[in-house]
């Protein structure tokens, strides 16, 4: 019995340890199944379980006006986004997230309802948006930091920067056109994830590359900008006009300063408004130009020397009749010279002179003035107008051409052939964008005035100039244009709408016109105005021209324009609405003038200087005078008011810190 029992207790030993033998041989074989066999496989696994690649987005480069004030910037701004798998109660979720963030619950509902470790909820958010948001405290619902496009100045220049999407991309305007520049490139990021779900960033992932995308910097000028908008929005409202366009270009290089349209639109909320709202139709609109046409009619005729300035041309006395159609003036007008057929406007004086150049010389100097293609401005949906050819003409078509009928053009189109004959004759590619800088401020692309051809001669150019400057004289359709600063040059026009209903020109529905430019001696800017349906007065000299002076003398003295003539203090503002008064020099001399003529009496030639790198005295001086003293002791200057110093700290006499503040006060 007793060896019974050694024998069972033996053998249990034995059969024990044979199979922890056993169970130590399947670890080991399991082990080396693990780590040698599978060992690629198993790692692959692993590292997609416990590791993750993040997309960052490229954060959009800023876009600068020509004086380097931020028109667009890109701000964080949190989105809100979801674990679906981790959602118990998705109807419920639904209805609590909708009614904080203004959602559908079915439609986030069923968002929610599906299976997927990821989903959005809203994108780009408020801050108290994501207060309330925060304030539920739901599960599955986390925050993401994400780039929002921002607008400081909302509906400043709106029609000509565009707006951008959710996602970084372009879709509208310099933010479409110049969108590879703009957005840059996307980087990507490896993060680590434990048990828990808990994100850390993985410290042997390389640094980030600088995904910042390049800024642009435009030739528009942010105050003049303000200054156009702000006087056409009042002749719309003044004029009950359904809308209105400015545009303001330097007529020697092409360049843009304002492009302006009432109404206007905020890019920062651009899904509340229609995409007609959005549309630039300083490019996209083709109207009938009216009598501005006839300044390169004439222009035409007087290169081709068919006619001279003092050429009489009979005007019918008012009546004049081709085939059926009946052509009038405004005015029983009989013999009048060429330059006075373009001061009094007279539709039977431009188609004579239309007709003595011939249809086939009209339209070849018509497209010469770029009418009938593209400027190629730099932006994007420009039309091209229509200018149909000119086999295609009846004898009235061509009539009507001469004095802006049956004849379409852009107010791009328009202002840069206005700028040739201001240019002497050259006609100049418009642009926007004067240059792309890389995040280090390197340019990497900049923009060189262009010529596309000389559409006329020089001395052809000045003979039109002259002419033009006697419209807006005492007697002229566009005397309302002058200002007595700037001497100006220019033409009106008053052109019929079709009716969509009739397809007949309206007489109910018009635009009424003004293109010129200033000074008439020494041309700056073009600038021409657009009021479409202005109702009861509809002239172009009447609605237009006012608005042209006002842009005029606050642009110029802007851009410190020294005046032709001795004016009063120029009234402006600042595009945040305060006023500025600006005080030009008095006349062009041999050398320079540092005094003013002002409302407030002759400004003192010199002022109070004390000791070297002691403040000066400001009391009793202009702002403009102000400006440049500051400036020679590398001061910088703070103020409220306008018009003349009357207080200033620190006071005179007190010593000067480097990168000194001045704040000054100033009263009328």
């Amino acid at each position: 019995m007793k060896g019974f029992e050694a024998k069972w207790t033996r053998f249990r030993i034995t059969l024990v340890f044979g199979v922890f033998i056993l169970i130590w041989a399947a670890v080991v074989l399991r082990a080396f199944q693990f780590q040698v066999l599978e060992r690629d496989r198993l790692a692959e696994i692993a590292e997609k379980e416990s590791h993750r690649v993040v997309k960052l987005n490229s954060v959009r480069g800023d876009i600068f006006d020509r004086t380097g004030e931020k028109l667009a910037v890109s701000l964080e701004a949190d989105s809100v986004f979801a674990e679906p798998v981790k959602i118990e109660e998705p109807k419920k979720t639904a209805a609590r997230l909708a009614k904080v963030l203004n959602l559908d619950t079915a439609s986030l509902a069923e968002h929610l309802a599906g299976r997927s470790e990821f989903a959005w909820v809203k994108r780009q958010i408020s801050p108290e948006e994501v207060t309330r948001v925060e304030s539920l405290n739901l599960q599955g619902i986390h925050f993401l930091s994400e780039n929002k496009r921002f607008y400081p100045n909302k509906d400043l220049a709106a029609h000509i920067l565009g707006f951008v999407g959710v996602d970084p991309k372009g879709l509208e305007g310099l933010e479409m056109a110049y969108d590879e520049y703009l957005r840059g490139e996307a980087d990507y990021r490896r993060v680590k994830r434990d048990a828990l779900g808990r994100v850390f960033l993985d410290q042997a992932s390389p640094d980030p590359r600088d995904t910042r995308g390049h800024s642009v910097h435009l030739t528009l000028d942010r105050r003049i900008q303000y200054i156009a908008e702000k006087a056409l929005a009042q002749a719309v409202e003044k004029h009950k006009a359904r809308r209105g366009m400015a545009l303001v270009v330097r007529p020697q290089t092409g360049e843009v300063l304002a492009s302006a349209m009432v109404p206007n639109y905020n890019p920062n909320v651009f899904a509340r408004y229609t995409a007609g709202e959005r549309r630039n139709r300083i490019l996209t609109d083709a109207f009938d130009p009216g009598s501005t046409f006839k300044i390169f009619v004439v222009a035409a005729a007087l290169e081709q020397r068919v006619v001279e300035p003092t050429t009489r041309i009979f005007c019918e006395n008012g009546s004049y009749m081709i085939g059926r159609s009946e052509i009038n003036d405004h005015h029983k007008y009989g013999w009048l010279t060429v330059d006075k057929v373009i001061q009094y406007s007279s539709n039977i004086g431009a188609l004579k002179i239309g007709d003595l150049l011939g249809p086939a010389e009209l339209h070849r100097y018509l497209r010469r003035f770029g009418f009938g293609s593209r400027t190629g401005i730099d932006l994007p949906a420009e039309s091209a107008g229509l200018l149909r050819p000119w086999k295609k003409w009846r004898p009235v078509d061509a009539a009507n051409v001469a004095f802006g009928q049956g004849v379409s053009v852009t107010a791009i189109q328009l202002a840069m052939a206005m700028s040739a004959i201001a240019n002497g004759g050259l006609l100049m590619r418009p642009y926007i964008v004067s240059k792309i800088t890389d995040s280090s401020g390197r340019t990497v692309k900049a923009t060189e005035p262009q010529v596309i051809r000389q559409a006329v001669s020089v001395q052809t150019a000045r003979a039109v100039r002259s002419m033009l400057r006697q419209v807006v004289c005492e007697g002229g359709t566009g005397s309302r244009a002058e200002s007595a600063a700037y001497p100006a040059a220019g033409k009106t026009g008053t052109a019929q709408k079709l009716d969509p209903a009739t397809r007949a020109y309206s007489n109910r529905k018009y635009l009424g016109l003004f293109v010129g430019f200033v000074p008439y001696n020494d041309p700056q800017l073009t600038i021409l105005v657009v009021i479409d349906e202005p109702w009861p007065d509809i002239y172009g000299g009447v609605v237009a021209a006012p608005v042209f002076r006002e842009i005029a003398m606050q642009a110029l003295a802007v851009l410190n324009v020294p005046p032709v003539q001795q004016p009063p203090s120029i009234r402006t503002v600042e595009p945040d609405g305060r006023p500025l008064i600006v005080q030009a020099a008095a006349t062009v001399s041999a050398h320079p003038v540092r005094s003013v003529q002002g409302s407030a009496g002759a400004e003192p030639e010199t002022t109070s200087r004390y000791a070297p790198g002691t403040m000066p005295n400001l009391q009793g001086l202009s702002m403009r005078r102000c400006l440049d003293l500051l400036a020679e002791y590398e001061l910088h200057l703070n103020f409220t008011g306008s018009g003349r110093a009357v207080w200033q700290s620190p006071d005179p006499g007190k010593p000067i810190q480097p990168e000194q503040v001045c704040h000054v006060r100033f009263e009328h």
